[in-house]
């Protein structure tokens, strides 16, 4: 493999690896089975693996949270409550003073950069840009839905621990539930696709504008430890589709 030039953020990826070891040694599996299982999936993982650049730090909560504010914050939008073409670069109205209003750090130009790369914002003329969606949709392989997915099963793991632990602060389990059928004919995975969709965004923006209507915009010293990340993560499968067979531990 050739030596990549740049690195992709530790964390999310320490994080997701420590929660499902965690989940699989609590479940019973000894350290020696876990390390067997490890080295072999690495080493089919570096068989498959692409090489690919690290985007700016930031991913992909960073691009929802500004897609979002750009289509809800009224210095953004115009008379018809639409998202306003504004400038990528420089002083608000920006792309860059969105990611700055939303990160208060990091190389804000970089990210800007990068959501124009991936087509999230396209240009509209004179030098501005609108925003495609007013949500994060990455339809190829990029380092972002690396790091997206990555934190997404660090996460789940983490909520299915503190819902099963005796020892949770919260008052009530976070919800965590499934609904799946084994048996839907294929001839209606389409529907699904577009009913799920429906459904999901209707949710999602929900419980975004609840989540955005009770955000501290500024948390100085102590007041930081007293902040949590919160959110819901929705995804429909459909499994058993064209998957070519795979080796099973």
């Amino acid at each position: 493999m050739r030596t990549r030039t740049t690195k992709r953020p530790p964390r999310d990826y320490s994080r997701a690896l420590s929660a499902l070891f965690a989940f699989m040694l609590d479940n019973g599996l000894e350290s020696k089975e876990l390390l067997t299982a490890c080295t072999r999936a690495l080493k089919e993982a570096e068989n498959r693996a692409r090489i690919d650049s690290m985007p700016p730090s930031g991913g992909l909560a960073t691009a929802s949270l500004v897609l979002h504010a750009w289509h809800r914050d009224r210095r953004y939008l115009n008379s018809r409550a639409a998202p306003r073409a504004i400038r990528l670069l420089g002083p608000a109205p920006s792309v860059e003073a969105l990611i700055c209003a939303q990160r208060r750090r990091g190389d804000a130009a970089a990210i800007a950069r990068h959501l124009r790369r991936l087509r999230l914002v396209v240009p509209c003329g004179r030098g501005l840009y609108r925003p495609t969606s007013d949500i994060a949709v990455i339809s190829k392989h990029n380092p972002l839905t690396f790091q997206h997915a990555a934190r997404a099963v660090s996460t789940l793991l983490e909520t299915v621990a503190q819902n099963v632990s005796s020892s949770s602060s919260h008052s009530a389990p976070l919800i965590e539930r499934t609904a799946e059928v084994p048996d839907l004919p294929k001839k209606h995975v389409a529907a699904f696709q577009r009913f799920s969709q429906r459904q999901g965004l209707l949710l999602l923006r929900t419980v975004n504008d609840w989540l955005e209507s009770r955000r501290v915009r500024r948390a100085v010293g102590g007041a930081r430890r007293s902040l949590v990340r919160a959110g819901i993560h929705l995804y429909a499968y459909v499994a058993g589709m064209a998957a070519p067979s795979s080796k099973r531990f």
